[in-house]
């Protein structure tokens, strides 16, 4: 039976159209931040996974992966359309409009760093996707999932019904213990907090054998 709740794509499209994404912007970047400072300069391919107005990855492109590639996904075509105006003088970024669980890399790609902010409780099988990405990681790469809609965060839980979108409620556990079923190497956490210490994100990290 089909569902008659929003998808997470029409929600991001409408939120491109009616300036949402400026807000989610200024509403993530400080968290954010904090996470970028733990991803190191490289070389390689780096894959953001979710990149709404393209805020993340403009900002990758122009310092950690400067002498690399950036690559990223958005499932709503109006946010990577955003992205794109906002990396349009950026020879070092490809955007595409995709799903990740069904994205097919380029040919013989791997990446040093996939990085994703608030993207992966809409995934239909949140361990399929931690698989998916940790099967793309060159070796020694990095995975990093940011989430604010996690069990400890008691304030996020009503947001599936604030939203009319299916989302899966996972724990720092149930993260945790998926990226060491991977398995992923040295895995950690880190709950990140705004200047206002007003707003919580689970930040969880590991690296691949």
């Amino acid at each position: 039976m089909k569902s008659d709740k929003s998808s997470a794509k029409d929600i991001f499209d409408q939120w491109a159209l009616d300036h949402h994404a400026e807000g989610m912007e200024k509403g993530h970047w400080q968290r954010v931040k904090q996470a970028f400072e733990l991803i190191s300069p490289s070389q390689g391919n780096y894959l953001e996974i979710g990149i709404g107005n393209g805020y993340g990855i403009h900002y990758m492109a122009l310092n950690q992966y400067k002498n690399g590639c950036c690559y990223g996904l958005d499932i709503s075509p109006n946010m990577v359309e955003q992205a794109k105006q906002r990396t349009k003088d950026l020879d070092n970024v490809i955007l595409q409009a995709d799903d990740f669980l069904t994205w097919k890399p380029p040919r013989n790609t791997t990446f040093s760093a996939i990085f994703s902010m608030e993207t992966f409780y809409y995934f239909s099988d949140i361990k399929e996707g931690i698989e998916k990405a940790a099967s793309l990681l060159e070796p020694k790469g990095m995975l990093m999932i940011l989430v604010d809609f996690y069990y400890e965060n008691k304030e996020t839980h009503s947001w599936p019904q604030d939203m009319d979108v299916p989302m899966t409620l996972w724990s720092a556990a149930d993260y945790k213990e998926a990226f060491q079923d991977v398995p992923l190497k040295n895995v950690q956490q880190k709950e990140l907090r705004d200047d206002a210490h007003t707003i919580r994100t689970l930040c969880t990290w590991g690296y691949k054998g």
